[in-house]
């Protein structure tokens, strides 16, 4: 069994347990902020520098109120956002 068990009270939260659910919001603002990394030359040939992740992750939680973390944009980034 699965259980998901909600870690804050903050009506913006996102975050349950260990399942980053991403809003049409943050997939928005995570692409604004590697457009600029892109342009930054941040982007290597297939990904992002790893400190592109964590300025996405950081600015993301901070905006939403989350703790979204640099794995998840990465994982966000994999799955082709299939589920905002």
């Amino acid at each position: 069994m699965i259980f998901f068990i909600e870690m804050s009270t903050t009506k913006n939260e996102k975050c349950m347990g260990k399942h980053f659910t991403w809003s049409k919001s943050m997939s928005h603002m995570l692409l604004e902020i590697l457009v600029e990394e892109a342009l930054k030359g941040n982007k290597l040939s297939s990904t992002f520098k790893a400190k592109s992740f964590v300025k996405v992750a950081t600015k993301i939680s901070q905006k939403f109120n989350v703790q979204c973390e640099p794995k998840h944009v990465d994982n966000h980034l994999k799955t082709g956002f299939n589920q905002t």
